[in-house]
């Protein structure tokens, strides 16, 4: 028999292997809920979190490393830039960065800008207050050229991907 004789003896090692298990599973359910088991919900529950293991985004969490982050050499024009595109009265560049999964090796990559925005001044009071903290999240995309460890972003190509309001729980 040879070759096929061993994989017929490992393919019924495993069956039995299969069927045991399944067995010790429905005796334990049994055992534990004084019901009779519903083997049909049993096996899907089982191929459900077999199949979650490898979902793409699980597998994409995985593979996938952690984004670069570079520094912006152009910061004035691409806040400006962000600041026009999503219609807010400013933008905190201390705070930002641009992402990518590329590496720069002299050419074009494309990258995510993150920063945080202030909107509109609160004069709801009858005065004006100015806002000392951001109350917007602006997520972007670009291309970028790689400048001496630092990213130069063509703002031709920005696009804005969300403008998140954000809050601040101030309750203690």
């Amino acid at each position: 028999m040879g070759k096929i004789g061993n994989i017929i003896k490992i393919l019924s090692i495993l069956f039995l292997m299969l069927v045991f298990f399944e067995a010790g599973l429905i005796g334990s359910y049994t055992i534990v809920t004084s019901e009779v088991p519903n083997i049909q919900a049993l096996v899907d529950m089982q191929v459900q979190s077999i199949l979650e293991i490898f979902n793409k985004k699980n597998v994409d969490r995985i593979i996938t490393k952690d984004p670069n982050v570079y520094r912006i050499s152009n910061v004035d024009d691409v806040a400006d830039t962000l600041k026009n595109l999503a219609q807010v009265d400013g933008v905190n560049i201390n705070d930002m960065n641009a992402t990518s999964y590329q590496s720069l090796n002299g050419k074009t990559v494309d990258v995510n800008i993150e920063v945080l925005g202030y909107s509109g001044v609160n004069n709801s009071g009858g005065e004006i207050t100015i806002k000392t903290t951001p109350d917007l999240k602006i997520t972007a995309s670009a291309t970028a050229k790689p400048t001496a460890k630092k990213v130069k972003i063509d703002i031709s190509t920005i696009k804005i991907i969300s403008v998140m309001q954000l809050t601040y729980n101030n309750r203690r």
